[in-house]
């Protein structure tokens, strides 16, 4: 009996580039209605909402907790730049509200989606009921597939926090008369920015 070898090299997959994940990040993201941009630190990341913001006509951005604590440096950035950044202290303050800003634990490049970990009903409420949402995220959270994220959310879980959620695109339901209705339930426009250096 003649046992074939087989030549395995060609089937082994490598690791998908950093460029390249941002790239497939970027596409899907596009793909589900958002819109995506890669900035080089917290100074870009401050001009890229200001020229959100300019769209809108807006001076206030409703922040999460999340982004005040771990993204001052930009924080500091949109003050300069004549923004008022308040946190809300409860659901309410921010309902309707034309602007919000969150901070992403990561990214899943094959589905467009950004991981959220936002505990707290207020934080939280940035997330799900301004009109026009900016997620800013660090590059380095971008991960290639589902697979990451559930390792993600473990590490999310194990730090105490009980409550993640998935964001892909802009709030969209077909519930009404079966019609496909953008912003109904969540923010209508959604617009990433992925940071090299976010602080």
């Amino acid at each position: 009996m003649t046992v074939k070898r087989c030549n395995w090299s060609h089937m082994t997959k490598t690791a998908p580039s950093a460029e390249d994940l941002i790239a497939l990040f970027s596409e899907r993201l596009l793909g589900v209605g958002g819109h995506g941009q890669v900035v080089a630190d917290s100074t870009s990341a401050a001009d890229a909402i200001h020229a959100i913001a300019g769209e809108e006509s807006v001076r206030t951005i409703w922040a999460s907790s999340d982004v005040t604590q771990r993204a001052p440096a930009l924080i500091a950035h949109l003050a300069q730049l004549g923004f008022a950044t308040k946190v809300p202290e409860c659901a309410v303050d921010v309902r309707d509200q034309p602007l919000g800003l969150a901070i992403a634990e990561g990214a899943i490049a094959e589905t467009g989606t950004a991981i959220m970990s936002e505990p707290h009903v207020d934080s939280r409420s940035v997330t799900l009921i301004t009109e026009t949402l900016v997620i800013v995220c660090p590059t380095s959270a971008v991960m290639p597939s589902l697979d990451e994220a559930a390792r993600m959310l473990r590490a999310i879980s194990a730090s105490g926090a009980s409550y993640a959620t998935f964001v892909t695109g802009p709030s969209r339901t077909a519930d009404i008369e079966r019609q496909l209705t953008v912003g109904v339930q969540g923010p209508g426009v959604l617009h990433f920015i992925l940071v090299d250096d976010l602080s």
